[in-house]
């Protein structure tokens, strides 16, 4: 699985999101939609790390996953409300070490979904500008398979696979404005509110099964800016997960723990909109 071969399936989806463009209504304006449903896809710089106890770095990941998603939001009603879900994928760099500190590098899998829930007031000036605040719910759920690899003289090292889940509360405000009757900008910021994290990790060990892991999630932000014209726009965006060391749990012979863990995912996001 090559990032140009994933470069070119995120290429073939612009053309397609392209072509849906090219049929709709040119005479309809984004700030006149009560619902709107809007599809993209997303080009993203990702980043994990994971921490030690005493606070040193004991590996990262980094590289760029791609991704599809679909938003669907009302303001039909003074309380409006927003549904969303995406799709990523791709495999990024590992640069990392073993449990006796050699040093070591492979690649990393990653596939999963992001879903969301959001509701909350909005309320809108004469001049156009168009402030809401929401509260909602939000969950992830991604796999992490860390390929087979070897050390510099050679001894083999087994990989991982991880399937995480992340459930966590949503926060946050946003606001846009018409420039012309054709084009708006937006932005809005939020904040992960911590519920529950578990990950259940196999590290393909002689005499140790299956682990499920529960690293404490802590508080993280997010947030995005862009524009619209017509039915297109196009946005950045920022996502960050925090968790904290989790209880060591016995593995047969091992105990293992998930150590604290960050990550960073910068987006430039492309999509098509449609009002409804």
């Amino acid at each position: 699985m090559k990032s140009d071969y994933w470069c070119r399936k995120v290429v073939m989806a612009v053309i397609l999101l392209l072509g849906m463009g090219s049929t709709g209504a040119g005479a309809e304006t984004p700030g006149s939609w009560a619902r709107r449903a809007d599809l993209g896809v997303a080009f993203q710089d990702f980043k994990w790390a994971e921490y030690g106890d005493r606070g040193s770095k004991v590996l990262e990941e980094t590289g760029n996953l791609f991704g599809v998603f679909c938003d669907i939001e009302s303001r039909e009603r003074q309380i409006g409300w927003r549904l969303g879900g995406n799709f990523f994928f791709g495999q990024v760099d590992y640069d990392g070490q073993t449990w006796t500190n050699i040093p070591v590098t492979t690649d990393v899998l990653y596939v999963g979904s992001k879903v969301f829930a959001d509701a909350g007031p909005g309320i809108r000036l004469d001049s156009g500008l168009w402030f809401k605040a929401f509260l909602g719910l939000g969950a992830a759920f991604w796999l992490r398979d860390l390929d087979d690899t070897r050390t510099p003289d050679g001894d083999p090292v087994n990989g991982a696979r991880e399937w995480w889940g992340y459930l966590y509360g949503r926060m946050g405000f946003g606001a846009e404005f018409p420039v012309t009757e054709d084009i708006l900008i937006f932005a809005e910021a939020g904040l992960k509110l911590p519920i529950y994290a578990r990950n259940e990790a196999e590290f393909f060990l002689s005499d140790s099964p299956s682990v499920g892991l529960e690293p404490d999630p802590e508080l993280s932000g997010f947030g995005a800016a862009g524009c619209r014209w017509k039915q297109w726009g196009a946005r950045i965006t920022y996502d960050a997960l925090r968790f904290d060391r989790s209880d060591t749990v016995s593995a047969g012979f091992y105990s293992l723990y998930q150590p604290r863990s960050e990550s960073d995912v910068y987006a430039v996001e492309v999509f098509w909109s449609k009002g409804f």
